[in-house]
């Protein structure tokens, strides 16, 4: 019995030719001038106009923190934390567009200026970020994609909340 027949009785087709690149799926948001990412398994959710409690004493990244369905998520503001110029408006603790992430240290959510929704792409179109190009230090990015008009920046969470927060 030839290999091929034992494939085709065992209900095992051979694919040739047919590859396929496996695709990444990110959630994208805008801070400040910078089109960001996170992969869309490190999202628990979306949210917005959420009420933000001051924690006294917190460092200066946290606004605050939120009850999200009786779990309370310290919500923090990238654009500080990742070194990004900003300003914060009087309102951001009930105005506000949140995304919740999954992080090595639990949820955390991270204020963002704009939710430009999913975006999809092949994994070989990440490539590593020419150093000094965009105004994020490069230990906190995966990687980045080339757009139509834009340049998407792929974060690292692992490592944008490792440092010692």
């Amino acid at each position: 019995m030839s290999n091929e027949r034992e494939m085709a009785i065992a209900g095992v087709e051979e694919l040739i030719g047919e590859v396929h690149e496996k695709e990444v799926q990110v959630i994208a948001f805008r801070l400040k001038d910078e089109l960001v990412s996170v992969p869309i398994e490190e999202v628990v959710e979306i949210t917005t106009n959420r009420e933000i409690t001051p924690v006294p004493k917190a460092p200066s990244y946290v606004i605050g923190v939120m009850n999200l369905r009786g779990k309370i998520v310290p919500v923090i503001n990238l654009k500080e934390h990742l070194k990004i110029p900003f300003t914060i408006p009087e309102d951001i603790y009930s105005k506000n567009r949140i995304v919740i992430v999954e992080t090595p240290k639990g949820e955390v959510g991270v204020i963002v200026d704009e939710i430009v929704g999913s975006i999809k792409f092949p994994e070989g179109d990440i490539l590593p970020e020419p150093i000094g190009t965009v105004g994020i230090d490069v230990k906190f990015i995966s990687g980045v994609v080339q757009l139509d008009s834009d340049l998407l920046i792929v974060l690292n969470i692992d490592s944008v909340f490792s440092e010692g927060d």
